[in-house]
């Protein structure tokens, strides 16, 4: 796995709020968002009273993440999570508008769809997270949600939903400021914080917290 590269620091809150200002200002100026969850869902897979709780934290636009999803967590959910070893917890991190619309994007199909949607996001990232100006990554969502057969209006609604947003953003900074999240992809494994882990090293781990 390469070194991360994708650093933060949640402790100027300011700067956080200035910068999804910002964001909603931008597209928010195309409509009024549709009705809104005021309570976020946690997604997960995997037993609920598993033994073992493997927490990650990822932006959809950090390059690294998409490699974690393509190369290790695939072998882990077959190993662990499939055989209800494992209860895996997804908690999204934004560092950037495109981040933030990837995540109400993925979420509009509801929690069944989720980690399918969260799979697309990861396995089209090169095609959809670049752009000079805001609109192309618009774009570039719409058609992904095209190919998980989501209207471009009905994934304009889930994107332009403003109180949804402004609850995944308060829910990213408190629970990214409890488990001292500095990088993604972090991990967080029955309360221990890891870095960036290969398939080996992950799965070592859990084994030991199983015996």
């Amino acid at each position: 796995m390469r070194n991360m590269k994708y650093k933060f620091d949640f402790q100027n809150k300011l700067k956080v709020h200035l910068l999804f200002g910002i964001i909603f200002a931008f597209i928010y100026s195309a409509g009024q968002g549709g009705a809104s969850e005021k309570a976020i869902t946690e997604m997960s897979m995997g037993k609920v009273d598993a033994p073992v709780t493997l927490i990650e934290y990822a932006s959809f636009t950090c390059p690294h993440c998409a490699d974690f999803h393509m190369d290790v967590m695939p072998l882990i959910k077959k190993e662990f999570v499939d055989s209800g070893e494992v209860k895996f917890i997804y908690r999204e991190i934004y560092f950037d508008g495109p981040g933030l619309w990837a995540g109400l994007l993925a979420r509009c199909k509801g929690k069944e769809k989720y980690f399918g949607m969260v799979n697309l996001l990861y396995n089209k990232q090169k095609t959809w997270a670049k752009g000079k100006e805001p609109q192309d990554f618009i774009d570039n969502l719409l058609s992904v949600g095209r190919q998980a057969g989501i209207s471009n209006e009905t994934s304009l609604a889930c994107m332009q939903d403003q109180k949804k947003a402004e609850a995944l953003v308060e829910l990213f900074q408190k629970n990214s400021l409890a488990d001292n999240i500095t990088s993604t992809p972090s991990l967080v494994l029955n309360g221990e914080l890891l870095q960036n882990s290969s398939y080996e090293e992950l799965s070592e781990k859990i084994k030991k917290l199983l015996e």
